[in-house]
């Protein structure tokens, strides 16, 4: 089966000159100013994007936002005959000093792993971001892959704070916990942050300088690792993956400081952009599933009950007594199979129905439960 899905990579912007410099960082500001409400000069394409950020998202004015780079005006080139860089951003501004549009060529570096998939495949309106005071361009491509049709099992992950994944087969209910060597990072850095404040401020400098993107780096080592291994046991089984949606999770969703501050930290996005590459990659297909009610309803008998612990979920129907992500994640997997709201098609891939289905759980579960199958593919869940 193949399935058109889109790649996000990041290419950095280096050894620019200044005037190149301050004409991003001015477009930027400009496109800042743009979709909090304001007017300035942007390039016409640029201020279109802003526009419609500012009319689809309503940005909270102490938030700042990616510059959308629509794809018709803005290119990537490679040439290794050029001394500076073999690789070339073309970035779209307003430059004031000639009072209309220009196209700015910033040498750029693009990871070596990523770069045949820049050559060839399909670049899409794009993203320029700054971040510790250097440039990226968050370059999305679209790409044609060929994914199995068929399954022999589901695995559903359920992503969250204290967890940043849990992974359970359907089939026997294995589960997998990831996520406590991303807390302890990110504990850590946390506790370096706070003592800069309480430093004089040339030692607060130095802590700053010392911890530059070292938590971003650390952190996205964990995630690539946790993919890979998701992805590993996927394959090793035959498992079309499934994951819980979490779009829109911050918007409009105050729960207080400490849990806003969680909630906030999650790194979801990457986490799943990391699988997808690595699942498609393999063959192997994910789709995201709706995530609502999951959390409180039991994945034994369907009913809906009250979470008494953050940790824990206890059925006062079934007696069913489990711990509350991995009770999550089993519902994202039934859900996408059919069991309650949604059928399989939704999902976008063929289960292949085993001769038998042990279900091995603590409180003497039956055993050879039935999976009820909609075996008719379609073209799966969009991803917002």
């Amino acid at each position: 089966m193949q399935r058109n899905v889109s790649t996000t990579v990041r290419v950095k912007l280096h050894l620019l000159t200044n005037r190149k410099a301050d004409l991003l960082a001015r477009e930027y500001e400009a496109f800042q100013t743009e979709v909090h409400g304001g007017d300035a000069d942007l390039y016409s394409a640029t201020k279109q994007q802003a526009s419609k950020v500012q009319r689809q998202k309503n940005p909270n004015r102490d938030t700042e936002q990616p510059v959308v780079l629509r794809n018709d005006v803005f290119d990537v080139a490679h040439d290794e005959d050029t001394v500076l860089s073999s690789w070339w951003v073309k970035v779209p501004v307003y430059d004031p000093e000639r009072g209309r549009g220009n196209s700015l060529w910033c040498p750029a570096h693009v990871p070596h792993k990523d770069e045949q998939l820049v050559r060839e495949g399909d670049i899409r309106d794009s993203e320029l971001v700054r971040r510790d005071g250097d440039w990226y361009v968050h370059l999305v491509i679209k790409r044609s892959v060929t994914v199995q049709d068929e399954y022999d099992d589901v695995l559903a992950i359920d992503m969250g704070a204290r967890w940043v994944a849990t992974c359970a087969f359907l089939s026997d209910r294995k589960t997998t916990f990831y996520g406590e060597d991303v807390r302890r990072i990110r504990e850590h850095y946390k506790q370096l942050r706070k003592s800069i404040g309480k430093a004089k401020p040339r030692q607060g400098q130095q802590v700053v300088e010392r911890i530059g993107d070292a938590e971003a780096r650390k952190v996205d080592d964990r995630l690539h690792k946790i993919a890979r291994q998701i992805v590993a046991d996927a394959e090793g089984r035959n498992a079309v993956i499934v994951v819980g949606d979490l779009g829109g999770i911050r918007k409009d969703n105050d729960k207080g400081r400490y849990v806003n501050d969680k909630t906030h930290k999650m790194p979801f996005a990457r986490l799943l952009n990391s699988i997808e590459y690595k699942a498609h990659d393999a063959g192997i297909d994910v789709q995201l599933i709706d995530e609502y009610d999951t959390s409180k309803t039991c994945n034994r008998c369907g009913c809906e009950d009250v979470r008494e612990t953050q940790g824990r979920f206890e059925c006062s129907e079934c007696g069913l007594d489990d711990n509350a992500d991995k009770n999550g994640a089993l519902n994202i997997g039934k859900r996408a199979l059919g069991k309650f709201s949604k059928p399989l098609s939704k999902a976008g891939a063929v289960l292949a129905q085993p001769e038998t289905q042990v279900i091995v759980h603590r409180d003497d579960e039956p055993a050879n439960l039935p999976l009820t199958v909609d075996s008719t593919p379609s073209g799966g869940t969009p991803r917002l």
